[in-house]
């Protein structure tokens, strides 16, 4: 049996053959990049051994990426440089890879980069480690008063990595700076705290569309327009931020990782109306056609799902028992800090619509039902209050991934939003209140 996960092979086909460490590694992926995002090409299964390889025709010269784990992080992703006819071997570890025997001028050339970088690098992509700004700002600051002499002495023969290599180089540094103080830590710098290379930073040197075709380039682009805005009197508004985005394409990037956060097909059309004219890559309009299809069932006016579901008391009631209200359903659960500072807001809106047809249903997802049972009867909680368990039809159906989550319903059981507003935003009173008129 070939060991070879073999991709499109033939002539001038690249390979890459390594060993994983099996206590730590399952799968090992090769990925593409696309729009500043990793596409998976291949998995390989290491055998007994640890070993894994791939055999594939590069669609394009430029930069591609072995790693583990969700495509979604930087986390043990390690990229590489391929235009066909390559051999590359590597050596994959835990958070380490290691290049074995020879490999091709650019590749080299990369993974002396990759070693100079290792320590800021894991830092600023590994929410796990034990460090802060105290140590990690020295290092920073060290490490930029290199980039000028690793950026000058690369000399691969290829005129068109040669040329790539210093842009590569600002822009993998630029991104662990900025990533870094992002992400959560113990302790964080005031603004007098921060080094020189912060101080002089600049977003919108970085915010063009050379992030296309770096595998981190979404999350780089997500991370400076944070730090372009984060400066401002409350972060602004939507529309606003993306105006500072100075690329449409880089605009379509960002507001489509947004649109892919949406819970409501309303919300959706609204952003949709807003940012259509940048959406203009097949791969973005495919993604937001994901999103639609994805959402068809919340979409207003759909007849919502007839959940049915027990009290504490061992009653069943169902949405149909329901008809003739307007109907606010709170998805919780216990153990969740977010649902608990809803309560107030929950039972002030229970008493200021009492004797009314609107009716308040709280569907548990708790795993352990007594526990909820207890906390409704020490809590003495407004409303029906039902138990879903955490695999329930109402999750499934309104893609339920974050708790608190309300959904409102009218009178003849059709969705009003699948996303409604938490009992403490008073637009939620001014829903309510239109629809229980109708």
């Amino acid at each position: 049996m070939t060991l070879f996960t073999a991709v499109a092979a033939f002539a001038q086909a690249s390979n890459i053959t390594g060993t994983a460490d099996k206590v730590f590694i399952e799968n090992v992926s090769l990925y593409k990049v696309l729009n500043g995002r990793l596409q998976e090409v291949a998995t390989s299964r290491p055998d007994a051994e640890g070993r894994f390889a791939f055999r594939f025709t590069p669609e394009y010269e430029g930069f591609y990426v072995v790693g583990i784990g969700s495509p979604l992080t930087g986390m043990n992703k390690y990229k590489f440089y391929f235009k066909g006819n390559e051999e590359l071997t590597i050596k994959l570890g835990r958070n380490s890879c290691e290049l074995i025997s020879s490999n091709s001028p650019e590749n080299k050339a990369l993974d002396k980069w990759n070693k100079a970088s290792a320590e800021i690098a894991l830092k600023s992509t590994s929410p796990g480690t034990q460090s802060t700004y105290v140590d990690f700002f020295p290092q920073v600051e060290s490490l930029y008063q290199q980039l000028p002499a690793l950026k000058k002495g690369v000399k691969t023969g290829n005129k068109v990595f040669d040329a790539k290599f210093p842009t590569l180089v600002d822009y993998d540094f630029a991104y662990y700076a900025i990533s870094y103080n992002l992400m959560p830590r113990s302790a964080h710098p005031d603004a007098d705290e921060m080094s020189p290379y912060y101080q002089q930073f600049n977003a919108d040197q970085f915010m063009t569309e050379e992030l296309l075709h770096l595998p981190y380039g979404d999350r780089f682009l997500n991370n400076l327009v944070i730090n372009k805005n984060m400066g401002k009197s409350g972060f602004p508004k939507e529309d606003v931020v993306v105006a500072s985005i100075p690329s449409d394409k880089l605009k379509g990037q960002y507001v489509v990782a947004k649109m892919e956060r949406i819970r409501s097909m309303e919300e959706l059309l609204v952003a949709k109306d807003m940012y259509q004219k940048y959406i203009t890559l097949p791969e973005q309009i495919e993604r937001v056609a994901a999103v639609e299809a994805k959402l068809a069932e919340t979409k207003g006016g759909a007849p919502a799902v007839n959940f049915a579901y027990n009290d504490i008391n061992g009653k069943t009631t169902s949405l149909k028992d329901l008809r003739g209200k307007v109907v606010l359903v709170d998805m919780w659960a216990t153990w969740c800090g977010p649902c608990r500072a809803e309560e107030p807001h929950w039972e002030k809106l229970n008493e200021e619509y009492k004797g009314k047809d609107v009716a308040f249903v709280g569907v548990s997802v708790d795993q352990e039902k007594d526990k909820w049972e207890e906390y409704v009867k020490t809590k003495a909680l407004k409303g029906l209050q039902l138990h879903a368990g955490p695999d329930n039809m109402l999750s499934t159906a309104y893609k339920v991934t974050g708790i608190p989550r309300y959904i409102l319903i009218d009178k003849q059981g059709n969705i009003i939003a699948a996303d409604s507003p938490r009992p403490s935003n008073p637009k939620l009173k001014e829903l309510i209140n239109s629809w229980l008129s109708k």
